[in-house]
């Protein structure tokens, strides 16, 4: 009777630690998702920045400094 228990004592813990696995196993695979998520849409932010924003701000300070250039120049004659 005593090796019954002890057969049932492993069997409910081995279920315990495998049901306690898989919800770990799930958090993790969440948490890593939420993860991934906010990587992509850091990276969706900078080609954002990176091919919209910064032309526009380039060829603005281009033309600024093109401004300026005459600018000067028709100071000085």
């Amino acid at each position: 009777m005593g090796e019954k228990k002890s057969m049932l004592r492993r069997v409910v813990t081995w279920t315990i630690l495998g049901v306690l696995a898989v919800l770990a196993i799930r958090i993790a695979l969440k948490l890593l998702g939420v993860l991934v998520g906010v990587v992509g849409m850091a990276f969706g932010l900078a080609m954002f920045l990176l091919f919209t924003v910064a032309p526009v701000v380039i060829l603005g300070w281009l033309a600024v400094k093109a401004w300026q250039a005459f600018s000067k120049k028709n100071d000085t004659a």
